[in-house]
C-alpha cells in the first residue's frame, strides 16, 4: 500500500464504514427481536435492507461510468450516516416505531448499494493492474475484518448502554467513514456519453455475451440466494437454538469474521487462488458445507467453529469472484458490470424472506438446511453448464475478453 497512497484511503474508508455496516447488521435484527419478538420481522428486516441492492445497484452503475466515482462515493455514505444517525435519534426518544426501522433499513441499504459498487469500482483506479488481485483482496480483508471487531463490540455495548448506545457507536463509524471519503482524489471515468438506457443496456448485454462473465454471475447468484440468508437468521440461532444473548451473538459474528479476514489474507498472499475457477467452485462447495454443519449442532461451540470455517470459506470465494471480474472488464463500463454483480446480492433478501417464513414455523436449522441444499444442487449444475469453471486460470482469456469485448 505504500505505492499507492489513495488506496491507503480507499482502505480505511473500507475498514471504517464496514465496521458500522456489521455492527448495524448485528444490532438490527436484535432491534426486530426486542420490538416484535418474531423471526419472521427479523426476516423481513433483513428483507428490506437488502432489497435496494435489485432496485438501485444498475441505476448505480451507470452512473459510476459517468460521474466522479469519489463524489458518487461520498454522497452514498452521507445518506448511510443520515439514516444512522436518525435511528439513534429515535431511539434515545424512545419514539421508534417497527415501521420507522424498517424504513432505516432500506434507506440504509439503498446506501450501502451505491457504497459496495463505488468502492469496487475504485479499487482498479487508484492500483495498477499488476496489483489489482491483491488489491481486490486487501480491499476484502478490510471488509471482512470488522466482523471481527464491529458485532465483538455491539453484544457488550448493548449490555453496558442499551441498544440506544450501541447504534451511536455504529454513527460514530459512519461519519468518520464520510470523513476519510472526501480525502480521496477525484476519479472520473473516460466511459462514453450514450443516453442513459443505452449504457444502462450496455451492461447487461456485455455480461449476457461475454461466457465468462455470465458463468461468474450465474455461479454468484446461487450462494447469496441460498446460503447467506443464515447471517439474518443468526440472531434466532443465538437465541433460540443456542441459548446465547446479545454478547453470545457478537462472539459467533466475530469469530465468523474471524475466518473471513483469514480467507481474505489466504487469498492475497496466494495470488494464484484469486485467478483461478477452480478454487472459487470448490470454496463454494466448502462453505455450503459448513453453513449446513452449523445449522445442525446447538452446542455453541461447535456451531462457533463451523461459522469460522464458513467465514474462511465464503471470503475466499468472494475475493475470487470480485478479482475475475475486475479482470475480465475494461475500465469504462466495470461500474455497470459490478453493478450487475452487486444485483446478484440483491437477491440476499429473497432468500431471507421465506427463510424467516419457514424458521417461523418449523425453526431456524430446517429453513437453513434446506436452502443449502439446493445450493449445492443448483451449484453442481452451474458448473457442469459452464465448463470454464472448472479451469485452474482463466486470466489469459478474460484479458482477451476485456480487449476485444468478445468471449
Amino acid at each position: 500500500m505504500r505505492t499507492y497512497p489513495a488506496f491507503r484511503l480507499l482502505f480505511g474508508t473500507t475498514l471504517t464504514t464496514n465496521a458500522a455496516f456489521w455492527m448495524w447488521s448485528l444490532l438490527i435484527g436484535w432491534l426486530a427481536l426486542v420490538l416484535t419478538d418474531s423471526p419472521f420481522f427479523v426476516g423481513l428486516t433483513g428483507f428490506l435492507n437488502g432489497i435496494p441492492m435489485l432496485l438501485v445497484s444498475l441505476p448505480a452503475g451507470v452512473l459510476i461510468d459517468r460521474l466522479d466515482r469519489r463524489l458518487v462515493l461520498f454522497v452514498a455514505q452521507v445518506v448511510v450516516a443520515l439514516a444512522t444517525v436518525s435511528l439513534v435519534l429515535l431511539l434515545w426518544l424512545e419514539r421508534l416505531t417497527p415501521w420507522q426501522l424498517l424504513l432505516a433499513a432500506f434507506v440504509s441499504g439503498a446506501g450501502m448499494a451505491v457504497v459496495f459498487t463505488t468502492r469496487s469500482a475504485l479499487v482498479a483506479n487508484l492500483v495498477g493492474r499488476e496489483a489489482l488481485a491483491n488489491a481486490v483482496a486487501l480491499i476484502s480483508t478490510a471488509q471482512n475484518a470488522p466482523r471481527i471487531v464491529g458485532p465483538a463490540l455491539a453484544g457488550p455495548l448493548v449490555s453496558a448502554f442499551g441498544l440506544t448506545g450501541a447504534f451511536a457507536v455504529c454513527a460514530l463509524f459512519q461519519v468518520a467513514s464520510v470523513g476519510i471519503t472526501w480525502r480521496l482524489p477525484a476519479v472520473r471515468p473516460s466511459g462514453n456519453r450514450s443516453p442513459f438506457w443505452g449504457a444502462f443496456v450496455e451492461g447487461l448485454v456485455t455480461v449476457w455475451r461475454r461466457e465468462q462473465l455470465l458463468a461468474l454471475m450465474a455461479l454468484a447468484t446461487l450462494p447469496t440466494l441460498l446460503i447467506f440468508p443464515y447471517m439474518n437468521l443468526l440472531p434466532v440461532f443465538a437465541r433460540d437454538e443456542l441459548r446465547l444473548g446479545a454478547t453470545g451473538l457478537g462472539v459467533l459474528m466475530a469469530l465468523n469474521g474471524l475466518g473471513a479476514v483469514i480467507g481474505s489474507v489466504a487469498v492475497a498472499a496466494r495470488r494464484e487462488w484469486g485467478e483461478s475457477p477452480r478454487v472459487l467452485v470448490a470454496t463454494v462447495l466448502l462453505f455450503a458445507a459448513a453453513v449446513f454443519a452449523f445449522a445442525q449442532t446447538s452446542v455453541p461451540w461447535l456451531a462457533a467453529a463451523f461459522l469460522s470455517i464458513a467465514g474462511v470459506m465464503g471470503a475466499v470465494y468472494m475475493a475470487t469472484t470480485n478479482t475475475l471480474l475486475q479482470l475480465a472488464v475494461e475500465d469504462e463500463i466495470r461500474g455497470r458490470v459490478l453493478s450487475v454483480y452487486l444485483l446478484t446480492w440483491g437477491l440476499l433478501p429473497i432468500g431471507t424472506l421465506p427463510a424467516g417464513a419457514v424458521a417461523d414455523h418449523w425453526g431456524a436449522p430446517l429453513a437453513v438446511s434446506l436452502l443449502v441444499v439446493l445450493a449445492v444442487l443448483a451449484i453442481g449444475a452451474v458448473a457442469l453448464r459452464f465448463p470454464l469453471l472448472r479451469r485452474s486460470s482463466l486470466v489469459s482469456e478474460q484479458r482477451f475478453s476485456a480487449g476485444t469485448g468478445r468471449s
